[in-house]
């Protein structure tokens, strides 16, 4: 098969044709650095981050309660917020490092290894409504990498039953896809990658309550995130979100973010497609469908390692992704293992589906079973 049929979108989505002219534009005619120059191509650098700062304000219908760090995407803010909230005598953070934390158990490792890394007490939850009891902070996934179910609902309940602890949202599988009203839903903070939803790799962030950024110590240290430092070293630091984002921002990216935000125009496009793909490999002998949600279709073709039957899909152009998916925790308490997903996106349509069947159609025999 010589069709290229891209089918691991919740790894990094295609990407739209508006956001990378967007990023090339900026190299071709800005392409100066935001926030630090006072000539026009500095100006239009740091007017452009701004804006795109209030478009993924708007995307998520946030309040101005809200606003929006930059960072390299989902894992970098989940390690800033998990840092950046243990309480120090710098001033900065709220939260003891042997306070309860709960993560839920479908956590993809980023939102998991953070908190675990500087946490002694924390609970990867099979049963969030008992385990939540007493935590200060709790982060939770809002559409899984693996099964690409919804877990807003979930997330509301939580909200509603501990009002007072930090809530927070492992948003890369959301945000983009999932229409969501965070101001409504009453987080504390959602972390992004934009590369899951058609912006360039390397941008994303944390779109969070300013009354809760404010007391996060930075993660970084440096150029941008102070308004001076003294003769012996010590800064002043600037206001919330300059401080938490040390150094050069990835304007180029940031240009790309924010058109791939406005190229968003309707949510769950491909999810039709899912479903015709589990139907149609439900009837193939051997494969098991294990999951069949949203935008990902996760299954295994019954005497066939996953990696065997992504290779002999890959040597047809179908590109899934196989694996533990970053999910090791998950895959392990469902008793799965390894799995096989095909991901997809509204750059799909039904050729990739028919493609996608019939390569797993013709695993077996190729495996010689």
């Amino acid at each position: 098969m010589t069709r290229e049929v891209y089918l691991d979108n919740a790894a990094t989505m295609k990407k739209y044709s508006d956001a990378i002219e967007s990023e090339s534009k900026f190299y071709r005619e800005i392409n100066a650095n935001p926030l630090r120059g006072l000539y026009k191509k500095s100006v239009q650098a740091t007017t452009g981050v701004n804006e795109a700062r209030e478009a993924v304000l708007k995307l998520v219908h946030a309040d101005k309660s809200y606003t929006v760090i930059f960072s390299r995407g989902t894992t970098e803010a989940i390690n800033l917020v998990a840092n950046g909230l243990i309480l120090g005598d710098d001033g900065f953070g709220v939260v003891s490092r042997d306070d309860k934390v709960v993560v839920d158990i479908v956590s993809h490792h980023s939102n998991i290894l953070p908190w675990k890394q500087r946490y002694s007490n924390v609970i990867l939850s099979k049963n969030l409504e008992e385990d939540i009891k007493g935590a200060k902070v709790v982060s939770l996934t809002g559409v899984s990498n693996v099964t690409g179910e919804n877990f807003l609902k979930r997330i509301s309940e939580v909200r509603r039953a501990l009002p007072e602890a930090i809530l927070g949202v492992d948003g890369a599988q959301m945000v983009g896809h999932v229409d969501f009203d965070i101001t409504s839903l009453g987080v504390d903070f959602v972390a992004f990658s934009g590369h899951k939803f058609g912006a360039p790799m390397g941008i994303g962030g944390l779109i969070i309550k300013k009354e809760l950024a404010e007391k996060l110590r930075p993660l970084n240290f440096g150029g941008e995130m102070v308004d001076s430092v003294s003769l012996d070293g010590e800064p002043t630091y600037a206001d919330i979100p300059e401080r938490l984002e040390a150094g050069t921002l990835p304007a180029g990216a940031i240009f790309g973010l924010k058109a791939a935000v406005k190229s968003v125009k309707e949510f769950g496009l491909a999810e039709d497609l899912v479903k015709e793909a589990a139907e149609q490999m439900e009837k193939i002998s051997g494969v098991k469908i294990l999951a069949a949600n949203g935008l990902i279709l996760t299954f295994q073709i019954e005497g066939v390692h996953p990696h065997d039957v992504a290779q002999i899909l890959a040597d047809e152009n179908v590109m899934v992704r196989a694996g533990w998916l970053c999910a090791e925790p998950y895959l392990r308490y469902k008793g799965w293992g390894p799995v096989v997903r095909a991901s997809f996106s509204e750059f799909n349509d039904k050729a990739d589906v028919e493609a996608l069947v019939e390569v797993v159609s013709k695993v077996r025999e190729k495996m010689g079973l």
